[in-house]
Order: C-alpha cells, then structure tokens, then sequence
C-alpha cells in the first residue's frame, strides 16, 4: 500500500512538474507593463506600428507563437498583447517574426539581435532583409525631436529614421542605399550587379529594390 502511495504521489508530482514547464511557454506574463503615461507629453508613438501584429518569439528558453506582438523601437523591447494590455517577455529574446499576413511567409518581417557595428549594438534589434554571401540588415530608430511651437512652446514629438547595414566577410558595416555604396561593397561581382540594376531598373529609393540587388548578389 505504502509503494503504491508512493508511485502515486510521484506521478503527481511529475504530471504537476511537466504542467509548470508547458504554462512557461503558455503564458510568458512578466511583471513589466507597458507604463503609457512615460510618453504622455511626446506626440507619435516609440512603436515600429501602433496596431498589434500577429507573431512568434524565439527565446533562450523556447517559442512562443500565436502572439500579438508591438516592437518599441524607442526603448528597444517587445511587447505581447494579454487582456488588451501590453507586457514585455519575461525571457531573454533571441529574434522575433512579425506576420504581417498570416500565412503569407514573404510578408513576414525577422527581427534578431547579436549583430554589432557603428552605431549598433548587440542589444539592438534588426531585421533582416537579405540572407547569404553578403547579409543586409534594417535598423529601425526613434528619436525625440524638440521645436517651438506658438501658444504651446516646447514640442516633443517622435522621428524616425532608419540606417541599413551588410555584414561580408564577418564584419559589418554601415551602408548607404545609394548605387555607388552597394557596388563598392559588391565589387566583386559588379559587372553582373551592374546588369541586374540596368535590366531591372532599380531604384535604391525604394527598400524592395535594394533588397533584390542583394538576393541577386547572393544568388549567384
């Protein structure tokens, strides 16, 4: 009776253990709440988008999926949507996905952090464009801008600003989106780069076109 007792209570014990372990990834609820009042006095928003965006985290203790996610690009932290309130992960993140059209994996956006270069630091997230020989990233940045306004005085507002990197080579640096920066980083292949952004018309203005010219590089 005692040994059966026992192997009870052991069962329960692990069937109780292994609960715990699962509501982990379940629910990554932290204490830290998104304080909306920290921003009360500056117009815009520290958020890449203001609406919630469906999407997956990779932490260093598992996957969370099924999320609706806000990246704070001010202040460089995530955010996941409970009971319409916004919480930071209680994990440490790796990367995050952002599914701008569920189902649809070109729409999705990847966001990593561990890459450093001027101006970026390990911490920082950004997302990935391009993947290959040569690697191009996206950093996305917020700033506070002040400016003097009749009858309000001092306005603080949010600006954005985005800088691109490529990392060849293992080393990284700061890019321009222009033609004569990507050819001299591409140099080694320029004729046929050359070509692609003749034949294609590719207007670096645009992100999309300065992302082909690097997928076309990494596939050749």
């Amino acid at each position: 009776m005692r040994l059966f007792l026992f192997l009870l209570f052991a069962m329960l014990f692990s069937v109780a253990a292994f609960s715990q372990n699962i509501s982990i990834l379940q629910d990554p609820l932290s204490s830290r709440i998104f304080n909306i009042e920290k921003y009360a006095e500056i117009r815009g928003t520290p958020f890449l988008a203001d609406k919630w965006t469906r999407g997956s985290v990779v932490t260093t203790r598992g996957i969370y999926e099924n999320l609706e996610l806000k990246y704070n690009v001010y202040d460089n932290a995530l955010f996941f949507n409970k009971n319409e309130e916004a919480f930071e992960l209680q994990d440490e993140i790796v990367s995050f996905t952002l599914m701008h059209k569920p189902g649809t994996p070109e729409s999705y956006s990847v966001y990593k952090k561990g890459i450093t270069g001027p101006g970026l630091s390990v911490e920082q997230f950004v997302q990935v464009l391009a993947e290959g020989a040569v690697d191009l990233y996206r950093l996305d940045l917020k700033h506070v801008s002040e400016m003097s306004e009749v009858n309000a005085g001092i306005v603080k507002t949010f600006t954005g600003g985005i800088k691109y990197y490529a990392e060849k080579d293992k080393a990284v640096t700061l890019i321009k989106a222009d033609k004569e920066s990507v050819l001299l980083l591409l140099a080694d292949k320029a004729d046929q780069v050359k070509g692609f952004i003749t034949s294609n018309r590719i207007s670096f203005r645009k992100e999309e076109d300065l992302v082909k010219v690097f997928k076309y590089y990494n596939s050749l």
